[in-house]
């Protein structure tokens, strides 16, 4: 996948794991979209959290498919669709920079003055040098990608984003409820993969700027030298002898002299030095002219385009890799169970709760995760103070067994835990490898507990009845409003 089939399917996943109540897409549409791309695909073959070729082409077709059947969509679905961007750089912007390179490159070289060429007043010496750096550090960065300096300027593209992101919000109220969950989710995703590609792009476009700017200085050299006659001189303090001008030129212009197959011509050194304001003999300027251009060539714009080119090649594994690792697994099996299971029948005991429909519709929701989306629940009140006259009266009907308790009740190993050892020697009298399942009822914590305090609350419940229930799961709802209309 490209970085707009990415965008596409981590917009779709954003939105589900931040609409789990189905205010902008209901369940049924969900599992329609599941059941029309998934291929075959089954849940028990989703193993790990890093995707795989097959549950990728999935999640692509998927989000295809619900991007084709969102058109025409009520327009608060539309609206929270569009919030979902990641700051990213644009095309105009790359080639006004370019343009500037290649007007800079051309107007800072210049021949000199009087007719006369000097071959050490251009700055090529200098850009070589800078060049050469440069391009050490790019090939660290392209081929290295673990190493401390690749992964310096990272800060670059995260300011540039963050400034995006200040610039978006200052023109539009902020959103509440369900699209300001769907966006966070979705910035949580997406924006971290959009730095290291907004990074990797900015290192693409500064290599090709650079080889236009050695562009224009090699066309200004033949367009100055089109409607003038140039002598080519040199003048040094530091290379004051004929003999280290001549042996300093060789090695300056060999690469081009090698790949132009032009000689360098030193034995017009010695005349083309000027000292005391005088030269002895200057020396035709265009065999120079096509030296310096061609090292311009050799030696900056085709290691930078060659840079530019390997960073284009690479920057959609360096986005992909990470895409993939994003915990895709408890997602992946989500989707394909709310498809899978028949017509079977769980059995849901539920512990000192009187259920409602407002309950009835999250705990259906869990119970579809877990088993498959066409499974039937059944549900039966424990009353509380009653548990041991249940549980010896019970008789299952089922090998699959869940039971629920309500979240906000701290367990204890008299009432719960001895509870659930019941039930389940009941279980193992009629079936031999029965499946009991913890729900914990956390509907009324919303909004009123934190992550933090939600989690360690399932690790408790967790502890108190592991060794009897095979997993532990909850299932909260969360107090979501529907998406305001933009503010014009």
């Amino acid at each position: 996948m490209d970085w707009t089939d990415w965008q596409r399917v981590l917009k779709w996943r954003a939105l589900e794991e931040g609409d789990a109540d189905g205010v902008l897409v209901n369940a049924e549409r969900r599992r329609e979209a599941t059941a029309h791309t998934r291929a075959g695909l089954a849940s028990e073959e989703i193993t790990g959290d890093v995707l795989e070729e097959r549950s990728e082409s999935f999640l692509d077709k998927r989000a295809e498919w619900l991007e084709r059947e969102a058109v025409g969509w009520r327009g608060d679905l539309i609206h929270v669709l569009d919030l979902l961007r990641v700051p990213q750089g644009r095309w105009s912007w790359a080639l006004a920079g370019w343009g500037l390179a290649l007007v800079t490159g051309y107007w800072f070289t210049d021949l000199g003055q009087a007719g006369e060429f000097n071959l050490l007043a251009l700055p090529l010496v200098g850009l070589l040098a800078w060049n050469a750096v440069v391009i050490v550090l790019g090939l660290l960065c392209e081929l290295m990608p673990t190493s401390a300096v690749a992964g310096r300027g990272g800060w670059v593209a995260e300011f540039l984003a963050h400034g995006i992101s200040r610039m978006g919000k200052a023109t539009k109220e902020v959103e509440s409820g369900v699209a300001e969950t769907v966006r966070s989710r979705y910035e949580e995703l997406a924006w971290p993969l959009a730095w290291r590609r907004l990074q990797m792009r900015l290192r693409i476009w500064l290599h090709v700027a650079a080889a236009l700017l050695a562009i224009g200085g090699a066309i200004a050299l033949y367009a100055r030298g089109w409607s003038h006659e140039y002598r080519a001189v040199w003048e040094s303090t530091l290379l004051g002898e004929s003999d280290e001008a001549a042996a300093f030129f060789e090695t300056l212009f060999k690469p081009a002299s090698k790949v132009l197959r032009i000689p360098v011509p030193l034995d017009q050194i010695a005349g083309m030095h000027r000292t005391l304001g005088k030269v002895a003999k200057p020396a035709a300027a265009l065999p120079w002219i096509h030296l310096y251009a061609g090292t311009l060539l050799v030696l900056i714009v085709v290691p930078r385009l060659l840079l530019a080119g390997l960073g284009a090649a690479r920057c959609c594994r360096v986005v992909a890799q990470p895409a993939r690792a994003l915990n895709w697994g408890g997602y992946l099996r989500a989707l394909l169970r709310a498809v899978e299971g028949g017509s079977e029948r769980i059995q849901v005991l539920v512990h000192a709760i009187e259920p409602t429909a407002h309950h009835r519709e999250v705990w259906d929701r869990g119970i579809r995760e877990r088993f498959g989306g066409m499974a039937r629940a059944e549900y039966v009140r424990i009353p509380a103070g009653e548990e041991d006259e249940f549980a010896a009266a019970w008789q299952p009907v089922c090998a699959n067994l869940v039971i629920l308790f309500n979240m906000a009740t701290t367990p204890e190993a008299e009432v719960q835990r001895r509870l659930v050892s019941d039930v389940r020697q009941r279980l193992l009298t009629k079936y031999a490898e029965p499946e009991l399942v913890v729900l914990l009822d956390g509907t009324s914590l919303a909004g009123r507990w934190s992550p933090e305090k939600i989690a360690g609350r399932e690790q408790l419940w967790s502890q108190m009845v592991e060794g009897l229930a095979s997993e532990v799961i909850v299932a909260v709802r969360k107090e979501s409003a529907r998406a305001k209309p933009p503010v014009s």
